[in-house]
Formats: structure tokens, sequence, C-alpha cells
């Protein structure tokens, strides 16, 4: 009829869309897309599937996290927006101490050298910053997925093709095939998806080894550690990262430089090579009073690993790389980060968030990605460089320590005058 006009559907309306990964980017992003469907549209079906099993590996699970909300970072906010801060907050470890705590810079006899003032919350926020134990922050997520959400635990996507209708076939680690119309690749740094969609497309060493542990401690974790996280530094070329994980637990990482990537050991390591390893990080941080010691001899066995730093600078989604196919990489399995940038989580969140706000408010996947790689690209290649220069800073050794331990006061400082203006 002349002068109607014909209402358009969401291009996503009714599709089927598979996440690969049940970690922080995957669940935040099933969660926001659910929260931000426009009600008068038929919603899309989401599948999740998750390598791991419902109770993760202590290697994946076992270590805490910083979410912030300065400048470089936003989970805090992200957070909020799923309306997942309070909730988070009850299970954090900054949320059940009085002393909140907060990140410090130690001198080997772990003397303050640089405290990390706490920022002043966002406007309406109760918070800058949590300190959260990553298992109780995925399963905060997972609680909050929507019940029309379906999740495969210990089922891992392990490759796609494009079928001639346009759609996506999924290969899946259980032998079956899932066909859906979008995947969203958030499986993690070591994507079986990347490997398979972007074979040359591969991390990269940042020219730290680190040696690390789950320290248990059933009267209480030692002093400072038991609120501050953060690094002890060296001064010869090695260094110390200390975290709460909970109030009986802390996790200790031993780092140093290397010209070549170290061979990876991860659990389960044979018990007759447990002794040297421990004994190679007490030798390695001989430089490090206590509680150092006291931390390596009380690790759990079954969580000592040695990783080497690694990262990724992340890929626009234009049709090229992604082969014009309907995928799409968020989190580490887009661009992965090192332990040493601190910030893998804030993106995570954000990379989640972004996606399906923009997926909600576009017209077409293209516009949709061409807004979130915008965003995305932008903040995680600044994270990956300041992952860098505190690679540098933890190994630095006469007067480049000097130098940076400087730098760090004025970039802290600047990052809190800014925050509070």
């Amino acid at each position: 009829m002349e002068g109607e006009t014909t209402k358009r559907t969401h291009f996503v309306a009714g599709k089927t869309i598979v996440v690969a990964g049940a970690g922080i980017s995957g669940l935040s992003f099933a969660i926001a897309l659910r929260q931000r469907w426009p009600s008068s549209e038929t919603p899309p079906k989401i599948i999740i599937y998750e390598r791991d099993a419902e109770e993760g590996g202590v290697e994946r699970e076992g270590y805490s996290l910083s979410i912030r909300s300065d400048g470089a970072s936003g989970g805090i906010q992200a957070l909020h927006k799923l309306g997942l801060l309070e909730s988070m907050l009850r299970v954090s470890i900054t949320g059940i101490q009085g002393d909140r705590g907060g990140f410090v810079l130690w001198n080997t006899n772990w003397a303050e050298i640089l405290r990390v003032k706490r920022r002043t919350p966002p406007e309406g926020l109760p918070v800058a910053n949590i300190r959260i134990a990553r298992y109780l922050l995925r399963r905060t997520l997972t609680e909050a997925l929507s019940p029309q959400d379906t999740l495969h635990w210990a089922t891992a996507c392990t490759g796609a093709i494009q079928l001639p209708s346009g759609q996506v076939e999924v290969q899946l680690s259980n032998g079956q095939l899932q066909v859906c119309d979008f995947l969203v690749a958030a499986d993690g740094a070591n994507s079986r998806l990347r490997r398979a969609l972007r074979p040359d497309d591969n991390l990269h060493f940042a020219g730290a080894v680190c040696i690390t542990g789950n320290a248990r401690f059933p009267d209480g974790v030692p002093k400072p550690v038991t609120t501050d996280w953060g690094l002890v530094l060296g001064g010869g070329g090695t260094s110390l990262f200390a975290s709460p994980i909970d109030q009986q637990s802390a996790i200790w990482s031993v780092g140093y430089l290397a010209a070549e990537q170290r061979k990876t050991m991860k659990q389960p390591i044979p018990k007759d090579q447990i002794p040297d390893l421990l004994q190679e990080s007490l030798d390695r941080g001989k430089c490090f009073t206590e509680p150092f010691e006291t931390l390596v001899r009380a690790t759990d066995p079954s969580t000592l690993m040695i990783f080497n730093a690694m990262d990724k600078q992340p890929f626009p989604h234009t049709e090229a790389n992604r082969n014009n196919m309907p995928v799409i990489f968020i989190g580490d399995s887009n661009h992965a980060m090192s332990p040493f940038a601190g910030n893998g989580a804030n993106m995570a969140l954000m990379d989640g968030l972004d996606l399906a706000e923009h997926i909600c408010t576009s017209t077409s996947l293209d516009s949709a990605l061409a807004k979130y790689d915008s965003s995305s690209m932008t903040r995680s290649k600044s994270a990956i460089r300041m992952s860098h220069w505190v690679i540098s800073l933890a190994h630095a050794r006469g007067w480049m320590l000097t130098f940076y331990i400087f730098l760090s006061k004025v970039i802290s400082f600047l990052f809190l005058f800014g925050s509070n203006k």
C-alpha cells in the first residue's frame, strides 16, 4: 500500500549464534546480548561450548584478577552495565576485607617503592577497582546466563567451514557438528578456531619466562600478600609477582628474561620434577626476602607451572580477514595478552559487552564489526604496549631500574590526577 513502510527485521533476529568458550569474554557477550536485545524482535538462539569441565582446572582458575575503571580499563563499568557489580563485589577479595589493599611495587625487602593510590570511584559506582578470584568471576557470570541459552561443558569448537547457505558448520571435539548463522570465537589465547581459520596469526614471545604456583595457608596468607598484590623488583633481571587468591591462598610467579622460549610445563607434572622446579624458583628468587621462601615452600604441587609470556596484536574484522564468514574473534582469541598486562579480564569484559551492544544497535554485521573493532583494537593495542613496558620494568637493572621507578611514579600520579578530575 502506497506510503506504508515495511518493518525491517534485525539481521540477527531468530538466528543461531554459537559462542566458542565460556570464559570472561564469551559469557559477557551472551549476557549483554540478552539484556540489550530489542523486545520487538525475535531473539536469537545462543549456544555456548566450553572446552573445560564445569569445575575448571587450577591452571586456568587458580589465580585472581584485577578489574579496574581507569582510563586504560573499564571492567568495573562493564560489570555495572551487566548488572553484576554488586554480585562480584560480594565474592571479591577486596570486598570481604576491611582493608581493601591495592597494587604495590616492592623492593627485595618488601618495602614499598610505589603504591598505586586508590582512585575515586566513577560517579554512581561503589568502587574503582576490585580483586577477584577468576573462578568466582566466571561462576558469577555463568549464573547470570539467561535460561534461554545453552551451555555445553567439556566440548570444544575445533574448526569451522562456511556452507553454501552462508551459515557456518562448527566442528566439535565430541565429533559432532553444529550449524549456526554467527560464530563468536572466545576460546582464549590458544584459540583452536584461530588456528583453524587464521593459521598464520600466531602468538609471539614477549621475552619473559615465568615459574608460578599457588601457596596454601590454612591459617591465613602471610603479610603483605593478605590484601596487597603487585611486583617485587629484583633489580638483577628477576621479578616476583604475588597476589592473594582468597584468605587461605596466594599466587606467586618468578619471572626472568630469556632470548628464547622455554618448554612449557603444565599439570600434571611428574612428581619427581616438582622438587627441582621449586628449588629453581628459590634459586632464581634468592634476592627476595620473606615471605618469598614461605610462599614457595607452601606451594600446592598440583599448581606448579612454567609458561612463557606470549601476546598477539589484534586484527580488524574485514571480510578478507574473516574469509567472508560470519565469525567474530573476541578477548584473548583476537588480542592475546601476557599476564604482565594485568588487563586481560578487563579487555574481555569490554569486548563482550561492546560486541553485543553494537550488534543490537546496528543494521548489519559489517556495521557492527566496524564499530566493535574501532574500540576493541585501540584499547587492546595500548594494553599490549603497556605489558611490554611492565616486563622491562620488572626485570630492569641498575640505572634503568631507577629510571623506570621514577617513570612509574609519574604515570601513577597522572592516572590518579586524571581520574579524580
